[in-house]
């Protein structure tokens, strides 16, 4: 597909890194992401990935506040095709060149390692289940799984003043949640997490935030909060969610369904890169060069517990 020149308001990145949602992009590679499989036609082309860092390299008419050489991060791109179909989630950012308005760019600051930034959307989208949770300090959250989707949240709820409680069964996640996103985290095959989350808060988790994309997981998170705690249902769930509505009836919660990302906070986050207060580059298991795409795609689907943070590496391209 032809990437555009740039129009007016526009700039085109010369890509660094792209981000993988890993996630997101395993069910829409699988086809059960809003049901793509069902119509795979009116999916085609499907044109991946939302979130990438590169270097500002030519700039349409019209635009201030940036320059040629600058770092940015992008959603993705415009194609030549005012056709082409951007389906849910799909913004085309695993491309060598990015055509974006100047209003979805930002600018980095000097030292953000571009391929953390590449990941800026996974980390919006776990600020705003935190943000709509209306997490406070010294509140106890329980984050069910640490992926990427699970370590931001952990970061954004332990920014906000809150004590985090996650649960995991790999053990690379396990090792990374510990070290970089959480206070307490749990292997899940050693030991049971109510008797931990307990000692830590006897009514409950205030919170339980699962981002696990199990839809069965929310009689556990009902049974982990505290009465007329919050559950925020932070992952994607292929398979539909039923409620027993006599535990939830008793417990009187709050659930919160977050989707996407707030792009209001993306100042937040790349300033937050460069103090340190997020941390991402830790995370980046694979720095995958793009011509290997495939080889990566089968690891998200066959072996994803091989892998936490990964990128696509545009060097060359």
């Amino acid at each position: 597909m032809e990437v555009a020149d740039p129009g007016p308001g526009e700039v085109r990145v010369k890509t660094a890194y792209s981000g993988v949602s890993q996630g997101t992009e395993r069910w829409v590679l699988l086809g059960r992401y809003d049901n793509y499989g069902k119509d795979p036609a009116a999916a085609y082309p499907c044109s991946p990935g939302y979130q990438a860092a590169g270097v500002v390299d030519a700039l349409g008419p019209e635009v201030l506040g940036l320059e040629v050489g600058d770092a940015v991060i992008a959603p993705g791109t415009r194609f030549v095709d005012p056709g082409h179909k951007y389906r849910g989630p799909c913004a085309a950012s695993h491309a060598a060149y990015l055509v974006a308005s100047v209003e979805s760019v930002t600018k980095l600051p000097p030292g953000v390692d571009l391929a953390a930034a590449a990941h800026y959307h996974v980390a919006s989208v776990s600020r705003s289940g935190v943000r709509l949770a209306r997490i406070a300090a010294n509140e106890v959250v329980l984050v069910l799984g640490l992926g990427m989707v699970g370590q931001m949240t952990a970061q954004a709820a332990r920014r906000v003043g809150a004590f985090v409680v996650a649960t995991e069964r790999v053990p690379l996640r396990l090792a990374k949640g510990a070290e970089y996103s959480a206070d307490v985290v749990v292997d899940v095959t050693k030991e049971e997490i109510e008797p931990v989350l307990k000692a830590v808060s006897p009514r409950g988790a205030d919170v339980v935030i699962d981002t696990t994309g199990v839809s069965t997981v929310l009689a556990e998170c009902l049974r982990l909060i505290r009465r007329e705690g919050r559950v925020v249902l932070q992952g994607y769930y292929p398979d539909p969610i039923t409620i027993d509505f006599h535990p939830a009836h008793i417990q009187r919660p709050t659930i919160v369904v977050p989707c996407g990302w707030d792009d209001d906070s993306n100042a937040q986050i790349v300033n937050d890169l460069r103090t340190k207060r997020l941390v991402i580059e830790p995370l980046i298991t694979h720095r995958v060069p793009f011509e290997r795409a495939k080889e990566a795609y089968d690891m998200v689907l066959a072996h994803p517990e091989e892998s936490l943070g990964m990128v696509f590496d545009w060097t060359g391209a």
